[in-house]
């Protein structure tokens, strides 16, 4: 069964960071390839080096006024933040800079999930470091790059390229974006969700990936609402989630993997038919939702207000309508994965209730060998389609 959480005296997670390996290291040597072994152990290694002075870290400063700042600053970093502040981008008639930076936030949330998955090295063993979340769902992910990091420097890099080159807005409000970010990616390891080496691994993927978009992504833009746009963007979304490698463990980046780039799709083929109707190009624009600043105050107010609406009520609704189309449409392939999955552990079944509640085993040989455990299970798994 996957670990249940345990809370300090101060409500904050505890937990052995190896509890939440369900594989021991004969599946690793069985499962992965020598040079995915190699990284992964490096990786492992130096975390295990740094769990010291990372505990050292918050034995010297923490504080409860640190503890709300960086609480706080992860709040800026998060899915639900984004979720809600990068549709306003769309509302205000950005564009091409609204899909832009869209495209970076998800698809750093894909590139740090793919790498996650694929070297599969935990995050700081706690105690001795105690992680401080109010998202303890969090923790069961891989450490490698830190996620947070990532798109909080990617967004950071892309917009300064704006401010500085495009827009040529002053200096300092780019220093103050950059403070901001450099909250963010302290208060990872600050509280203790990260170590040193999974913020680096952060830092230059969302730099690498943030550069790619500043000098590619009007070409690609421009591939996604031309004739063929959409079957350009169906490719990239299967060829992306076909990549995902298989971790041995139940960590969910696989499904914030698919969440993000399902979002980027959507946004494609949305702008690919708004430039095909021409009736909505109220602005002569036809690749941005129009903005009308001869509206008043309380219209716009309105405006933003049904905005939010609309993302929070697509949000609620949409998954029990999906997941119910998919379980009418292959109802026996779910039910032939959810099956094999208690079946193949002879723990699950002597606990039926366990099996019903969490339904996620240690893989066997057999599941290696049918390559049917982690990431797959997890997709599959009776609380990914509740």
């Amino acid at each position: 069964m996957p670990p249940h959480f345990q809370l300090d005296e101060d409500n904050d997670v505890i937990h052995d960071a190896e509890a939440f390996s369900l594989a021991t290291e004969s599946a690793y040597q069985a499962a992965y390839s020598p040079l995915r072994l190699y990284l992964r152990q490096l990786v492992v290694d130096k975390v295990k080096r740094e769990n010291p002075k990372l505990a050292a870290i918050q034995h010297r400063y923490r504080s409860p006024g640190l503890d709300r700042l960086f609480m706080f600053s992860g709040m800026l970093g998060n899915h639900s933040f984004f979720m809600i502040a990068l549709p306003f981008l769309h509302t205000f008639g950005m564009g091409a800079f609204a899909r832009g930076l869209t495209f970076v936030v998800l698809w750093s949330i894909y590139f740090s999930g793919f790498v996650k998955d694929y070297i599969s090295a935990p995050r700081p063993a706690s105690p001795p470091v105690v992680q401080i979340t109010r998202s303890p769902a969090h923790t069961l992910e891989y450490g490698f790059p830190s996620t947070h990091t990532t798109y909080a420097v990617a967004t950071i890099v892309y917009i300064s390229h704006f401010m500085l080159n495009v827009w040529h807005i002053s200096t300092v409000w780019v220093g103050l974006m950059w403070i901001c970010g450099v909250t963010i990616v302290v208060g990872r390891i600050y509280c203790g969700l990260h170590s040193f080496i999974d913020v680096v691994g952060g830092i230059v993927i969302g730099i690498i990936e943030a550069l790619c978009f500043v000098f590619f992504f009007d070409r690609m833009d421009a591939l996604m609402l031309s004739t063929a746009g959409p079957l350009y963007s169906i490719a990239i979304f299967y060829f992306a989630m076909s990549s995902i490698p298989r971790s041995l463990d139940p960590c969910p980046c696989c499904i914030d993997s698919f969440c993000a780039t399902s979002v980027t799709l959507g946004l494609s083929i949305g702008y690919w038919i708004h430039a095909r109707l021409p009736f909505l190009w109220h602005t002569g624009q036809s690749d941005a939702i129009s903005w009308d600043l001869s509206l008043t105050l309380t219209q716009n107010a309105l405006r933003c207000l049904i905005t939010i609406v609309l993302v929070v009520a697509w949000k609620v609704g949409s998954k029990p309508f999906i997941v119910s189309m998919v379980k009418y449409l292959v109802p026996d392939y779910l039910s032939q994965v959810s099956s094999e999955e208690c079946s193949d552990d002879s723990s699950a079944k002597d606990s039926d209730s366990d099996c019903k509640q969490d339904c996620y085993v240690a893989p066997t040989a057999s599941n290696i060998k049918n390559r049917r455990y982690g990431s797959y299970a997890l997709m599959v798994s009776h609380e990914n389609l509740a």
